[in-house]
Parts: structure tokens; C-alpha cells; sequence
């Protein structure tokens, strides 16, 4: 079983601030997201994921959140590690009827999916000293897969 660690020299903000940012703040934390990801040392060794993947988010900073918004801050991150995606078509019905779509999404592919099926996820948090700057440490496995059962 394989282990990497990333360290990110920065926080995401609180799930309740996420909630309420409008769609191209959000889109642009997204990419900020991915550099940070992308920058971290020891990024490079880590393969793209075939299979099952655990991923461990330590959440470093002065102040702790509760539970709800400790996940939903998150949630850019875990959607950074997921592939890139493109969808396009037509619009089916509606006023836009007929008319071409496409949308994209950023991503590395350290994890295949967000969902149950393919992602064990686990997010803690600490406090820092004062001093310590605040971080994320990312830490992703290869889950193991056990024959015939569930884990």
C-alpha cells in the first residue's frame, strides 16, 4: 500500500463562507486551489488513481470550525484531487432549446471520484502554536480492496 503526503501553506476558507460566494469567486478559488495543490512538494510522485483511494485533510489554523463547515471547507479541494472533465451538447428544451453547451472542469486525478464508492474520506483539524503559520496537510493512500464484502 502506497502513502504521499502534500503540505499547503494555506487554509480554505469556512464552509459558511463558501456557501454565499457567487459563482465566478468560487470558480476562481477553484483555480487557486488547483496551483496551490499543484505547487505543493511531492505532488509529482503521486499517481493518478485506479482505484479506491483514503484521503486524510488536516485542517491546521488558530481557530476551529464545527463539523458541517469543517467539511464544506473542503469541498475545493477535494474537487481540485478529481479528474478534468469536459461535457458539451444541446440544449434539449427551455427557452435555450438547440443551442450548443459546454462546460469544464479542472482537476489532477489523484482521486477518481468524490463519492462513497470511490473515496474514503477523513477531515481532522488542529490547532496551530502561535507563530506556526496556518497549513493543510493532504495525505492520500491506495484503499484497500477487499474481495467480495464491503470494507
Amino acid at each position: 500500500m502506497s502513502a504521499w503526503t502534500l503540505t499547503i501553506p494555506e487554509v480554505p476558507p469556512s464552509g459558511n463562507v463558501i456557501k454565499r460566494m457567487a459563482w465566478p469567486v468560487y470558480k476562481r478559488l477553484l483555480e487557486r486551489w488547483f496551483l496551490l495543490v499543484r505547487s505543493a512538494p511531492g505532488f509529482l510522485d503521486v499517481p493518478q488513481a485506479t482505484g479506491r483511494r483514503k484521503l486524510v485533510l488536516c485542517r491546521h489554523a488558530a481557530r476551529t470550525l464545527d463539523r458541517d463547515n469543517l467539511y464544506a471547507a473542503m469541498k475545493p479541494v477535494i474537487d481540485v484531487l478529481r479528474p478534468p472533465k469536459h461535457e458539451e451538447g444541446h440544449y434539449k428544451s427551455g427557452k435555450r432549446a438547440g443551442e450548443y453547451w459546454s462546460r469544464r472542469r479542472i482537476g489532477h486525478g489523484l482521486i477518481q471520484e468524490d463519492d462513497a464508492a470511490h473515496l474514503d474520506l477523513v477531515v481532522l483539524q488542529a490547532r496551530v502554536s502561535k507563530g506556526e503559520t496556518p497549513h493543510l496537510t493532504i495525505l492520500l493512500e491506495d484503499a484497500e480492496e477487499v474481495q467480495g464484502g464491503t470494507m
